[in-house]
C-alpha cells in the first residue's frame, strides 16, 4: 500500500473510533432543531457511505439491510426527502450496524486505492478521490462536534476523543 494511502487510511480508522464512540453514548432521543440525535447521526454515516467514494455511483443498501429509509438522513427541511418529526429515533443497534457495514465498505475501498489514484476523479464526479475523502473528513468532524454536544447537554458527558496520540503525548504528557 502506497505510503499516503496508509496515512489517510490511519487517519480515517480514527476518524471511526471517534464516530463509534460518540454513537456508544449519545442521547439518541435528544431533539435539535426539530430532530432527534439519531437522525443526526444517520446523516453522518449516510454521507460517509454516499460521498467518501464516489457519489455519482451510489447506491443505498441501508433500507434492505438495517430498515433505515434513506430519506431519515434528510435533517434540513429545505430539502427533498425531509421528514419533519422530531420523534422518530433511529435505534442504537440499527445505526451501530450501518456503522459497522460503511466502515467496511470504506476499508475494502482503501485496499484498492493508489496514490496515483487520489488526485483523479471518480468517473462522473466532478471532484478527486482526495477532494471526497477530505471533504468527509472536514463532514465528519462538524457533526461529531454537534453530537458530542448534543449529548453534553442532555447527559452532562462528553463521549471519548481519540487523536494523535503519540503527539499528544509528547506534548501534554497524557
Amino acid at each position: 500500500m502506497d505510503e499516503i494511502i496508509s496515512q489517510i487510511k490511519n487517519q480515517t480508522e480514527i476518524n471511526f473510533i471517534n464516530l463509534k464512540d460518540q454513537l456508544e453514548v449519545a442521547e439518541l432521543e435528544a431533539v435539535y432543531d426539530g430532530v432527534s440525535a439519531s437522525r443526526y447521526i444517520f446523516h453522518n454515516l449516510h454521507s460517509i457511505d454516499r460521498f467518501f467514494i464516489n457519489p455519482n455511483d451510489y447506491v443505498y443498501e441501508g433500507e434492505r439491510l438495517f430498515g433505515i429509509a434513506e430519506n431519515l438522513s434528510v435533517i434540513d427541511a429545505e430539502r427533498d426527502g425531509y421528514v419533519d418529526d422530531p420523534s422518530i429515533v433511529i435505534p442504537r443497534e440499527k445505526l451501530l450496524a450501518y456503522f459497522d457495514f460503511v466502515k467496511n465498505k470504506i476499508e475494502k475501498y482503501f485496499d484498492g486505492l493508489t496514490a496515483e489514484a487520489l488526485l483523479q476523479k471518480p468517473e462522473g464526479c466532478e471532484y478527486s478521490r482526495l477532494e471526497l475523502i477530505l471533504a468527509q473528513f472536514r463532514h465528519q468532524m462538524w457533526h461529531a462536534g454537534l453530537s458530542s454536544a448534543i449529548t453534553f447537554e442532555g447527559k452532562g458527558i462528553w463521549n471519548k476523543f481519540t487523536g494523535l496520540s503519540a503527539l499528544n503525548k509528547k506534548l501534554f504528557g497524557k
